[in-house]
């Protein structure tokens, strides 16, 4: 059931917040609305009870009750026919979006006129982003705010469906106000979502496995250190590297191994794994091997599995869920910091420290790029672009030599 919390503020005056859950289960996302009067704080709740602890039909968040919209122009209903039929996208991708959705989109918007400049303006889409700013997301026993990069998403999701109506035949409205809109900075996020490990804090993680077989699993602690060393040494997604199969193992003479990665595992709309194309043209990709990596896929059945089998897999030869690892590898980061590790990473973490062992060893972006599938150079660059401060150094070097009338010196290669 709904209930009001009153709040007093500095200056004196009152306010009334009617909150519930949706759906009135305790999963429910929590939902809020102000009001300046007790009176009507009492009529929102009892509307929100009325309609099943959801938003009241024709209310907009912060707005109030509007005219009633035809079906056929409501934001809820364009937007959802908007994503439904669109093309390029696999089934994953439209059903994250149509959840975005509904948590996250519709709750403000969903009851607007998609044609309205009232409704969709620079300052309704302002007061979302604040909104946005100051909800939180919970994942296992950790809650945080919603990250800047998560709020661009969302953002530009409904910049899309804007733009859809500014394009439709006749169009819809005549701009698009996501446009005009101030985004939160991508280095307004903490270092805590990365955490970049040197090649020593990698040994020691790997030490950390414990070499006997679990109790939990038929999995044995060497396996998951073999899985830490090709994951480190190839900066595979889970995806990528849980769908390697010996077939896709290059050898031949007189050149380095190579892993041809062209499968991952995808989830269908029922929430069922199935092996299909990695998810853009550019992550599919042949990458070089070191000879540790090669020996780690060797001792895990490189040379006596079939050519269709899983080389990194659960007990009965199938996928290995993340989670199944992921409780493995809390314990040895858990075992990792009793010796002295000041960090926390993911297994995730492993791509990331990846790339910044091919940067400190000089390697370029664009080959990073091509090596870990990125789409664009600047994804890459957004991602590790920090971890370069020695270009900078080199850059105004180079222009303080000509300022001066010389030539900068010749780089080194090799």
């Amino acid at each position: 059931m709904a209930y009001i919390v009153t709040r007093e503020y500095r200056d004196g005056s009152v306010r009334f917040q009617v909150k519930w859950r949706l759906g009135g289960s305790r999963e429910g996302r929590q939902q809020s609305e102000q009001f300046e009067t007790a009176t009507d704080a009492d009529a929102f709740r009892a509307a929100v009870d009325d309609a099943g602890q959801q938003w009241p039909a024709g209310w907009v968040k912060g707005r109030g009750f509007i005219a009633n919209v035809s079906p056929e122009y409501r934001f809820s209903s364009f937007a959802r026919a908007s994503i439904e039929e669109r093309t390029g996208i696999d089934a994953r991708t439209r059903k994250d979006y149509l959840r975005d959705l509904e948590r996250w989109i519709a709750p403000t918007f969903g009851e607007c006129d998609i044609r309205s400049a009232d409704h969709f303006s620079k300052s309704t889409i302002a007061r979302w982003l604040i909104w946005l700013e100051q909800q939180t997301i919970t994942r296992g026993k950790t809650t945080r705010k919603i990250s800047p990069k998560t709020i661009r998403n969302l953002h530009g999701l409904l910049s899309s469906i804007l733009q859809e109506a500014v394009e439709h035949e006749p169009p819809l409205r005549q701009r698009n106000p996501c446009a005009l809109s101030t985004l939160p900075r991508s280095d307004d996020e903490t270092e805590d979502d990365k955490e970049f490990l040197t090649p020593q804090e990698v040994s020691l993680l790997i030490s950390c496995f414990a070499g006997k077989r679990r109790l939990d699993s038929r999995s044995t602690g060497r396996e998951d250190q073999l899985l830490c060393t090709i994951a480190y040494g190839t900066g595979l997604r889970w995806g990528e590297l849980t769908a390697l199969r010996p077939q896709d193992v290059i050898r031949d003479p007189g050149r380095p191994p190579r892993l041809r990665v062209q499968r991952a595992w995808k989830r269908a709309d029922d929430g069922t794994y199935f092996l299909g194309r990695p998810k853009t043209r550019m992550s599919r990709r042949t990458i070089t091997i070191s000879e540790t990596v090669l020996d780690a896929l060797v001792e895990l059945g490189l040379d006596r599995l079939g050519r269709e089998d899983l080389l990194i897999r659960a007990g009965d030869g199938g996928r290995l869920h993340y989670s199944t690892f992921g409780d493995r590898w809390a314990r040895a980061v858990k075992l990792a910091q009793a010796q002295r590790l000041n960090k926390r990473p993911t297994p995730h973490d492993l791509r990331h420290s990846h790339a910044a062992a091919l940067i400190s060893a000089g390697q370029p972006l664009t080959y990073i790029q091509r090596r870990l599938g990125h789409e664009s150079i600047q994804t890459t660059s957004d991602v590790y672009g920090h971890l370069l401060p020695e270009v900078d150094d080199e850059a105004m070097a180079a222009v303080e030599s000509a300022l001066k009338g010389g030539r900068p010196p010749l780089r080194v290669v090799g």
